[in-house]
């Protein structure tokens, strides 16, 4: 997993990931449809344009409703992020060269207390991201063990960070 790095602050969840992919490729994977059904969730809209919406369905009645604010293809994505019972919070999205191939850094920002539950769920994500953009979907019965697994390490960083902090 080319995950390279996570950290959350000010309420902030950072991650920085590699993909094996040309930037136009991992792009389609946050603004097609058929790449999205494979790491978000069903696409109920997917309008990838500034002024635009992504409605994801996320099973159980869970949809969560973004509003692109900025977009510039294949570089930079920005937009808000509704999810139920939660404040408005926003993504950010920025994609780069690499030596490998894409660099991701993946912002979410106004988490609030939220940040640490968010961690192991965009994780989860992000690596079902990699197998969409691969060709090689991950099933979606998986998404629960890895994200238990996860979330049982991002844990343990957590203490740790405490610990040191």
């Amino acid at each position: 997993m080319p995950l390279t790095s996570v950290s959350t602050a000010d309420g902030t969840l950072r991650i920085s990931w590699t993909f094996p992919a040309p930037a136009q490729a991992v792009w389609a994977g946050f603004t097609d449809a058929a790449l999205l059904s494979q790491w978000l969730g069903l696409p109920v809209e997917c309008d990838v344009r500034t002024g635009g919406t992504i409605v994801v369905d996320h099973s159980g009645g869970y949809l969560s409703r973004s509003v692109i604010t900025d977009v510039d293809e294949p570089r930079r994505l920005a937009m808000s992020w509704e999810f139920p019972e939660e404040p408005e919070s926003r993504i950010q999205i920025r994609l780069r060269d690499a030596e490998e191939g894409t660099g991701l850094d993946f912002r979410h920002h106004d988490l609030g207390a939220l940040v640490d539950s968010y961690g192991p769920g965009w994780i989860t994500h992000l690596t079902y991201l990699e197998g969409a953009v691969a060709g090689a979907a991950i099933p979606a019965g998986q998404f629960w063990p890895l994200h238990a697994t996860f979330e049982t390490l991002y844990g343990a960083r957590v203490e740790a960070d405490a610990i040191k902090g």
